[in-house]
This record gives structure tokens, sequence and C-alpha cells, in this order.
């Protein structure tokens, strides 16, 4: 398995982000440490974020993980991701 360059993985979410939320085109102007909540993300959004990310990056979310503040940027998806690939 090869290791994913940083600039690889945002791309990576930032695409799995605009398969998930309403308006994709929102992201366009989202910097990487900018609140997602500004992507109209609620509750369902949130549970089919983080599905999607463990199916796309192969990471599990423990419960005390599951909280939108870990999930509120760009930059907090790719670290999360970054600690926890593998970890199955």
């Amino acid at each position: 398995m090869t290791m994913e360059t940083k600039d690889e993985l945002r791309q990576r979410v930032i695409d799995l982000l605009k398969d998930n939320v309403d308006d994709p085109s929102l992201l366009d102007e989202c910097g990487l440490d900018d609140d997602l909540s500004s992507l109209g993300i609620n509750s369902l959004t949130f549970i089919k974020l983080v599905i999607a990310t463990e199916m796309e990056f192969g990471v599990s979310w423990s419960d005390e993980d599951l909280d939108f503040r870990n999930f509120s940027t760009i930059n907090q998806i790719m670290n999360y991701i970054s600690l926890n690939q593998g970890e199955q």
C-alpha cells in the first residue's frame, strides 16, 4: 500500500464532501479550517459523511469520536483519517 500525500488526502476528503452535501459548490470557497456547518450539514448528513469516510478510507469512528465537533473542518477530518487509517 502506498502512502498518500497530504494533497491527495485533502482532495479525496473534498470529493467525499462534495458527494454528500446539498450544495457542493460551497466547498469551492471553503478553507481547510473553515467550519463545515456553513455547508448545511445536519445530523443526517453528518452520519452519511461518517459512513462514507469509513468506506472510503477504511477508518472506524469510535463512539466517543462521533461528535460533529470532531468532523467540523477539512483539516480535522484529514487528521482523524491520518491517525486512524489501517487501525481496524
